[in-house]
């Protein structure tokens, strides 16, 4: 008996569903499958042992050497022997002779990565070359996206950095003093509590919950977020959901996220697109690179819907995630047979629109991070001086 993960699209739904047969011919199986995987029985429960990582910037570097290499006509063979040659460390050859067995289709992917620790982007874009044999294309949509990645990282890590500095110097400030400040303080108010200002008052109850419940609120708080992320992983349907709140509802970053994914889509579908594949062969590549289940739910509908004979504007209207100007592009390219040069278009227009959020992004973060902490460290200088005052006004009368 062998257990097999079976895809398929349900009611303008994609669904996953485990089955254990020995011969899937005599099962009965959905009527729109997707894909069928075999699942493997052994399975490595070893969680100390290490995987090999490499650092993001050298792979960015072999990727883009080897993309000039393959845009300048070299063979694949040669091209690799190139790069083993720059590439003196024993773990980077190790790598790139791996990757060799991967674009020659020697084993799959997962096998011959299993040890390493890649960025999923990477990893799909690999299977891509196995499934459609196209290298040159796939190796520079590749290097394309992970310089985008990379130059993304660098600027919300240069927003984030001031704020999150800001937030540890405001941890630990207010650590010091619920313990040695606000205790000294506390015993000398603590008789007058009734006469107390309510911000002085507030923060003697906060004393008090975070002096007897800290320990049991961090770990409430871990336990929730490993136990919400667990059940992320386990089940499908709470995948989905959080997929979809990302992706609709959450204010502001829901514009943000969907750009930046819906800009990798169409990167790899114009990209290939220019290498002469069909439309449906190029959005059938996409959806390696989508990790949102909701979107990848939407693109599978368009791709059934191209399958059964819709209009590709048709498919993209039926989707409900593309705006009017995207809508009447595609409808535009599809009456004048220029899907390549209006992918480009499109492409550029999500990029556009995430580096604009992206930009908003750090204007607003600093300033909002910056009137919580004015706002907190205002509030523990009334609640703390305020009675101060108020005790050498009566010693003055």
């Amino acid at each position: 008996m062998k257990k097999y993960k079976i895809t398929y699209q349900d009611e303008n739904r994609v669904k996953t569903k485990i089955i254990e047969s020995s011969n899937l011919k005599e099962e009965k199986l959905p009527s729109k499958i997707l894909t069928i995987k075999p699942l493997s029985e052994k399975k490595d429960f070893n969680i100390f042992k290490s995987k090999i990582k490499i650092d993001k910037k050298l792979l960015i570097s072999i990727f883009y050497e080897l993309n000039i290499m393959l845009q300048a006509n070299l063979m694949l063979n040669d091209a690799l022997s190139i790069l083993s040659q720059n590439y003196k460390e024993e773990k980077l050859n190790k790598f790139i002779d791996d990757l060799k067995k991967a674009l020659l289709v020697l084993d799959s992917i997962d096998n011959i990565f299993k040890d390493y620790r890649l960025d999923i982007y990477i990893v799909s874009f690999l299977k891509l070359c196995q499934k459609n044999g196209n290298v040159k294309v796939n190796i520079n949509a590749m290097s394309i996206l992970l310089k985008e990645e990379m130059k993304i990282k660098k600027e919300f890590s240069k927003a984030i950095r001031y704020p999150f500095i800001l937030l540890i110097s405001l941890f630990l400030s207010i650590n010091i003093i619920f313990y040695f400040v606000v205790p000294k303080f506390k015993i000398i108010f603590i008789n007058n509590y009734d006469s107390l200002p309510l911000a002085t008052k507030i923060l003697f109850n906060i004393h008090t919950i975070y002096m007897s419940y800290f320990i049991y609120l961090i770990l409430i708080f871990i336990c929730m977020v490993f136990s919400i992320i667990y059940i992320y992983f386990k089940n499908k349907e709470f995948e989905y959901l959080v997929s979809k709140v990302i992706f609709k509802d959450v204010f502001f970053l829901r514009d943000l996220y969907s750009s930046m994914e819906l800009y990798r889509m169409f990167l790899v579908i114009n990209i290939m697109l220019e290498s002469n594949y069909e439309f449906i062969k190029a959005l059938n590549s996409s959806k390696t690179l989508i990790r949102n289940k909701y979107l990848l739910d939407k693109i599978s509908l368009i791709e059934n819907l191209l399958k059964n004979g819709k209009s590709i504007n048709l498919s993209f209207k039926r989707a409900n995630i593309f705006d009017s100007l995207v809508l009447n592009l595609i409808n535009t390219a599809e009456a004048s047979n220029s899907l390549t040069l209006i992918s480009k278009e499109i492409k550029d227009i999500y990029k556009n629109r995430f580096d604009e959020k992206m930009k908003k992004f750090i204007s607003y973060i600093e300033p909002i991070f910056l009137i919580i902490i004015v706002s907190l460290v205002l509030w523990i200088i009334l609640a703390i001086f305020i009675p101060i005052w108020d005790m050498g006004s009566m010693m003055k009368n």
